[in-house]
């Protein structure tokens, strides 16, 4: 999948027309997946290319800075996801204030026609483009019918009688309502992160732990999971002018995560929080790899304990758990 992150800087080109997905697509959900389903087959049926036209960054951080907007995957997360959905293109450039002020006349006919070179447009059925967000499906229509190119807005992907969207999803993280969460994916809740070297607590009570750098805005309760592992051999999740998915995929390796401060040991060790997945019967050096962590069930809420016996004797209580849970599913 091709990176292009600069749209001012694209030049017209005798490429290919796209077929263009327009959206956040933060968490990847069952409407995302659907939206660039239609999007890739339509560019295969009129030898287009299939591209999707995102952020960096979340709209509303920039338009209410003050809600501080949290993502539920990171960029390189995104990428990876769109990268495995087969997209050709992805324009992934920073939204900023400029940005907003562009009226959905002016990034119709400025940023879609002129420069991406829309053979069709695709958007989800609450997706709202242009100043003050005032572009809606009716507007594209019109605007789509004034530059001879095609329009779809999708319709919504139901969880039970709501549908799907990033906004529910948030609110179900917050929660810990991992189950929920997977009807509104069509799969478990995953993270990515490049493993990396922790204090060693693990190791010390008899349960080594991979360490996960995760983005920042990581919203679960802290806590501990009932989880799996994969690991992406090669993966970078980085938003370079490709976007290569790793060639051949680790297979799933059940386990137990934690995800939090660490409690029982000294606040400075741990400024922010952070997820470690023990794998069960692992043996490895893991460090530096890309890792996938899928998080399947809430176990319990993260507590401080009196001692590291304690912490221990809780840990392989909560392993135990995790061990006869991944029997059964």
């Amino acid at each position: 999948m091709k990176i292009i992150t600069d749209l001012h800087a694209l030049k017209s080109n005798p490429r290919k027309r796209v077929v263009l997905a327009i959206g956040n697509f933060d968490g990847f959900h069952r409407g995302h997946r659907k939206l660039i389903r239609y999007v890739t087959a339509q560019a295969g049926k009129r030898s287009a290319l299939s591209a999707v036209l995102t952020f960096r960054n979340h709209p509303q951080r920039v338009l209410r800075p003050e809600q501080k907007r949290k993502l539920i995957y990171s960029i390189g997360q995104k990428l990876f996801h769109l990268a495995g959905a087969k997209v050709d293109l992805c324009f992934i450039p920073s939204f900023t204030p400029s940005f907003s002020r562009m009226s959905p006349e002016v990034f119709v006919k400025k940023i879609l026609v002129e420069k991406l070179r829309v053979l069709e447009v695709c958007m989800g059925y609450d997706a709202r483009f242009g100043y003050r967000r005032c572009g809606d499906a009716d507007v594209m229509k019109r605007l789509a019918a004034e530059n001879g190119f095609l329009f779809k807005q999708m319709r919504p992907v139901m969880a039970g009688r709501k549908p799907v969207s990033s906004s529910m999803v948030r609110q179900l993280l917050s929660r810990g309502e991992l189950e929920k969460i997977r009807q509104c994916f069509g799969r478990p809740f995953s993270l990515l992160g490049r493993v990396v070297r922790g204090k060693g607590h693990g190791t010390h009570l008899g349960c080594p732990t991979a360490n996960l750098e995760v983005h920042a805005d990581i919203q679960i309760p802290p806590g501990v999971y009932i989880a799996s592992a994969r690991f992406l051999p090669g993966a970078r999740l980085t938003a370079d002018k490709f976007f290569k998915l790793p060639g051949k995929m680790s297979e799933w390796h059940a386990g137990v995560a934690n995800f939090g401060k660490r409690p029982t040991y000294p606040a400075s060790e741990t400024p922010r929080p952070v997820l470690e997945m023990h794998l069960f019967d692992f043996k490895g050096n893991v460090y530096g790899e890309t890792m996938e962590i899928a998080l399947h069930k809430f176990i319990r809420a993260e507590e401080r304990f009196s001692s590291e016996e304690a912490l221990k004797t809780r840990i392989f209580r909560d392993i135990e758990k995790a061990r006869s849970w991944h029997q059964t599913h």
